[in-house]
């Protein structure tokens, strides 16, 4: 396997596990107290500021747009078809997203002819909030209320998990999806990809 393009597999993980938190004793409410009012704040933060949450995500976009020139030259030294990377890519909106926000960050924006994707998209709203989901079966249930110490409490079978996300948009401000969301589909591509290549094994997402 080789090692540069294991290191870029895992710096994709590792950039997908910086944006989520799945402790939720580091997302402890804050509480308000003023003359007028007594109140909690619960905003998922963690403290984090505009600036961080930014670069956060853009390490995941970055990481995920920049797998594929890697992928290709893998495939290219160890005689596989590069274009089954490029095919992917092309037949994926999500990874065509992620390509052009990566390519805004760094070219500006707006891309030319509207990018990959022709959508032109764009990423607003950054923040990091709260994903309750449940399990691929009937009857599953997840919920939340605030413990004690301001500690979120979760019950239910199903998971809980702050992550880092963003409001992907056209040129026209209209909505074309949740960061992520897109990113999430993004990398199960280029996970098929891997598999295809016979390398999925040797990474197993760590």
């Amino acid at each position: 396997m080789d090692t540069d393009l294991l290191e870029r597999i895992r710096r994709v993980y590792t950039a997908v596990g910086t944006a989520e938190e799945s402790d939720l004793n580091n997302l402890k409410a804050s509480g308000i107290s003023t003359d007028k009012m007594v109140g909690i704040v619960q905003d998922f933060r963690g403290g984090l500021s505009d600036e961080e949450l930014c670069n956060i995500a853009h390490s995941v976009i970055h990481n995920i747009a920049n797998l594929r020139n890697h992928l290709r030259r893998w495939a290219h030294l160890n005689g596989r078809d590069k274009k089954k990377v490029d095919e992917a890519a092309e037949k994926s909106m999500e990874l065509q997203i992620i390509i052009d926000l990566s390519n805004n960050d760094k070219h500006g924006y707006p891309p030319r002819n509207g990018g990959h994707s022709g959508k032109s998209p764009q990423v607003t709203e950054i923040n990091r909030v709260m994903k309750l989901a449940t399990r691929a079966q009937k009857a599953s249930t997840i919920g939340m209320t605030l413990g004690p110490g301001g500690v979120p409490k979760t019950f239910g079978d199903g998971t809980a998990k702050a992550v880092v996300t963003g409001r992907v948009v056209d040129n026209g401000n209209n909505p074309i999806g949740d960061l992520h969301d897109i990113a999430t589909k993004a990398i199960e591509v280029w996970e098929g990809v891997l598999d295809e290549f016979g390398i999925g094994s040797a990474t197993n997402g760590t």
